[in-house]
């Protein structure tokens, strides 16, 4: 009689091992955890392997289908039965979330998921193999580039700590078996099962009629390690580049330096120069018909493109990425700051922080009564024994109209005496 033969390691509790063996640094581990069979897997097995290292089950409450409750419930009771601790946090859908329901749920997790982590923090979700055959296709089928053929990379930033994905090469009947193996019990949402969704009619409909004539896990996980190979070679290649189109300020470029640049390489500059600046990405489409419009304008037209509340646009040469503007600066009906004290610092509304130093710079006494003012219009600032309009400083200084608002001035006694150029 065949001795049997000895079963191979468990590839759930392999990857996980490795994953928590190449990431040492990540001392916080936050289970994403829905209470579906992967995620149970994932947690089940980390809190047998973590090896000492804070662990917390954190369940997003979305309230998307009316079993919601109840499957929070059922992911603290066992989150209390392997001894994790657990934390829930509630998110809602507001309007009509232009980029649609899964997008805008996922970006709401993920904030949910992110708040309060440190460096040292990671949240891991059960992604698998099945999931990143999904993810390909459908990027795939939506017309992506490289960036959305490459899927879910195993581990990037999330705010200020880290996402972890440690099952992404294990196959989806690995994580079934695991499952059964260990007899865990989970909560199927109905969501899931709803085809309206493109996800869900991609795992229904479309790679069931595909895996019996291919290794769609295998193949479309293998395709998608190429394209993050590809991606990683073309920033490598870009990055030089764009160090000789840098603008005069941050997040900034040189335009005529930029549009001197083969037509073809252009969308690729600005997509780097977007996530070097850590932005999201605008659609292919619009950013195309936005640098045809710098190519083709002339030197008094001034295209713009808008996104996700950023925005690109043009001055004097100079291409600009702006974020959401600062709260807080434009306070044309507001009245003037008052700095009590200005050996010490004034916290602007908007965050910024003001030094005695910069006004010492500037030339003001210190000892004064100051103000910390914004700019109103029609504002005249001596200068040289001459009273000149703050407007034609602004544009002798380059400075872009929409920026104009967030430059600190400085009065003494009502009057203005000085601009905070730098702050």
């Amino acid at each position: 009689m065949a001795p049997s033969r000895k079963p191979g390691p468990d590839p759930v509790a392999v990857a996980l091992t490795r994953f928590l063996e190449d990431h040492a640094g990540c001392v916080g581990l936050r289970v994403a955890f829905s209470g579906g069979r992967d995620s149970t897997v994932l947690l089940h097995a980390l809190a047998r392997l973590g090896r000492g290292r804070a662990v917390v089950a954190m369940h997003v409450h979305h309230g998307l289908h009316p079993l919601a409750d109840a499957q929070a419930d059922h992911c603290r009771r066992f989150a209390a039965e392997l001894g994790v601790r657990f934390e829930m946090r509630e998110v809602r859908l507001t309007g009509r979330p232009e980029k649609g329901v899964e997008a805008a749920a996922r970006r709401l997790r993920y904030e949910a998921l992110s708040q309060g982590a440190g460096p040292g923090d990671c949240v891991l979700t059960a992604h698998h193999a099945t999931d990143q055959a999904e993810t390909f296709l459908l990027a795939a089928l939506k017309g992506s580039g490289p960036a959305g053929l490459a899927a879910m990379p195993r581990l990037r930033p999330l705010g200020t700590g880290w996402l972890g994905r440690p099952l992404l090469r294990v196959p989806g009947d690995s994580i079934a078996a695991y499952a059964r193996q260990h007899g865990l019990c989970w909560v199927d949402d109905p969501s899931n099962e709803d085809t309206r969704f493109d996800r869900n009619f991609i795992r229904r409909e479309v790679l069931p009629v595909l895996a019996p004539r291919f290794p769609i896990a295998r193949r479309l996980g293998a395709a998608a390690d190429l394209q993050a190979e590809v991606l990683e070679v073309l920033d490598g290649l870009l990055d030089p580049l764009l160090g000789t189109l840098s603008g005069p300020v941050a997040d900034s470029l040189d335009l005529d330096a930029m549009l001197a640049q083969p037509a073809v390489r252009r969308p690729w500059l600005l997509r780097r120069f977007i996530v070097r600046s850590g932005g999201s990405l605008p659609r292919r489409g619009p950013l195309l018909e936005f640098l045809r419009q710098l190519a083709e304008a002339g030197a008094e037209a001034s295209p713009a493109l808008h996104w996700d509340g950023l925005s690109l646009r043009t001055y004097r040469g100079v291409l600009y990425l702006l974020r959401p503007a600062r709260q807080g600066t434009a306070r044309s009906s507001a009245n003037p700051i008052d700095w009590s004290d200005a050996a010490s610092t004034l916290t602007l509304p908007d965050g910024r922080l003001l030094t005695a130093r910069l006004l010492r710079e500037a030339g003001i006494d210190v000892s004064a009564g100051i103000q910390i003012d914004f700019r109103r219009g029609g504002e005249t600032l001596r200068t040289g024994g001459v009273r000149r309009a703050l407007k034609t400083l602004m544009q002798e200084r380059g400075i872009p109209p929409w920026r104009r608002a967030e430059i600190p001035l400085v009065r003494v006694n009502g009057e203005l005496v000085a601009v905070l150029w730098e702050a």
